[in-house]
């Protein structure tokens, strides 16, 4: 294959490549990283591939990757506005990795690298899982050493945190120790629990409950990582919250947000405050339905799926957080919503007839040329309007959604109608300014009416032009 020389020009290939040439290119990329080859833009190969990479949730293993797998279902990509338990920045690896490598463990890392490669490029899985073992091992020891006698808040914790991005980022690397410290406890329970589960079954709870009872005799530190370790396979999170409450006996979220399980309660809110604060920060000039539409989708779905779960009552913790958070989202999506109508009526401007024009008809104002940038504007909230109708109630914004959609839905209606008896009169001049605001109205009609009204329309202006001719 090919590839085009300028790193800009390969990263755009690159990520057009269809997935199956995209693995295979990803694990002939890192076979030679492993034999130790430098000509290939490694690095930037993979970058450009990683989206892909990402879908598919299968690579090539590598020292790295698999020094990685004790806690790679607490890896998140950010950005984050604090440390979290249970939720480790990729970015916090590549420093820890660093830091290893220079410092931690700067006289056996290369060696440990090298010899894992080379068990891996000879499929050897016994061996390279000794020796993973040992690499996790000693990057433990090495942080507990080098951390552990160092005091919260003294000036050697200052200069620490500096190499980590700051007090959060070392608090990730301590709770990467931790989970490699007992990463057997951890290979045990990742083995038990299924890679990925659309729903937590009974069968789910019977099994985690018992991985659960057992490790509280041995290592009760560890068990809120269980339900962390569930929460990220699940493809509905808030469920993780039926295995919590089985877990601690409970059902009250006051108290059971206060159990060793409730950090995962706090991690799904806190997941719905980010969701919150994006919708909030929209900048209306930059709407994208493509991107609100999805945050909304997620917000909704956990906000249901928390009430479902555990019945949010005001006076729990939990319970006024959601009920705070649901208004954040309820006012965000009042404003944008409310913004629709204007946006969409004003690339279709009508103007009234006659010098007393407070009741009179209206036509299509043709006196300007449409402007393709404020179509492509107002088709986005058009987008926007339709497509968060179905959240509407549960979003607490159906007040606004009703009412901009009827004004919306009216304009158009209007529009069409004036339209088509604007086609049949109109002079030869002034035919394609109108034609093109035709289309125009045709194709909000169809995002916000739905394609059934708007065909009628569309054999309607078609009629009126024919009778012209």
């Amino acid at each position: 294959m090919q590839l085009p020389a300028k790193e800009d020009e390969l990263k755009l290939f690159l990520a057009s490549l269809p997935l199956d040439k995209a693995l295979t290119l990803a694990a002939a990329v890192e076979r030679e990283r492993l034999n130790g080859a430098t000509a290939m833009p490694v690095d930037v190969i993979l970058e450009a591939l990683r989206p892909a990479l990402r879908r598919a949730r299968k690579r090539i293993p590598t020292p790295r990757r698999l020094f990685c797998v004790a806690f790679e279902d607490l890896l998140i990509d950010g950005p984050r506005e604090e440390k979290q338990t249970g939720r480790i920045l990729r970015a916090s690896v590549t420093k820890l990795w660093q830091w290893l490598a220079s410092e931690g463990l700067r006289e056996k890392l290369a060696d440990l690298e090298a010899r894992i490669a080379t068990t891996i490029l000879a499929r050897e899985s016994k061996p390279e899982q000794e020796l993973v073992a040992q690499l996790q091992s000693a990057a433990a020891d090495a942080v507990r050493l080098s951390f552990g006698q160092v005091a919260k808040g003294t000036p050697a914790r200052r200069a620490l945190a500096l190499k980590f991005d700051g007090e959060d980022g070392l608090a990730d690397i301590e709770e990467i120790a931790l989970v490699l410290e007992a990463a057997d406890e951890f290979d045990a329970i990742r083995a038990k629990v299924p890679r990925a589960m659309e729903t937590l079954t009974h069968d789910h709870l019977s099994l985690i409950r018992d991985i659960y009872d057992d490790l509280s005799e041995r290592r009760p530190e560890l068990c809120p990582y269980i339900a962390l370790i569930v929460l990220g396979r699940l493809s509905r999170p808030w469920e993780v919250l039926r295995l919590a409450s089985v877990v601690s006996r409970r059902r009250d979220d006051t108290l059971f947000s206060a159990s060793d399980m409730g950090v995962v309660g706090d991690l799904l809110l806190a997941d719905m405050q980010v969701l919150t604060d994006e919708l909030s920060a929209v900048p209306p000039h930059k709407m994208n339905p493509a991107t609100v539409l999805p945050k909304l989708e997620r917000f909704v779905a956990m906000s249901n799926g928390l009430i479902r779960e555990i019945g949010m009552r005001r006076e729990g913790k939990w319970g006024q957080r959601l009920i705070k958070l649901r208004h954040l989202a309820s006012d965000a999506m009042d404003a944008l919503i409310a913004r629709a109508p204007t946006e969409i009526v004003a690339v279709l401007p009508m103007q009234r007839l006659g010098a007393f024009a407070g009741h009179a008809p209206r036509r299509p104002d043709l006196t300007r040329e449409l402007d393709d940038t404020r179509v492509a504007r107002a088709l986005g909230w058009a987008k926007l309007l339709s497509g968060s109708g179905k959240f509407a109630t549960d979003g607490a914004f159906h007040s606004a959604h009703r009412e901009a959609f009827d004004r919306v839905a009216l304009h158009l209606r209007q529009y069409a109608d004036a339209m088509v008896g604007e086609l049949r009169t109109i002079d030869d001049q002034h035919r394609r300014r109108a034609e093109a605001f035709a289309e125009a109205a045709e194709a909000l009609s169809d995002a916000v009416l739905g394609p059934e009204e708007t065909d009628l329309f569309r054999r309607r202006a078609a009629a009126a032009t024919a009778s012209r001719t």
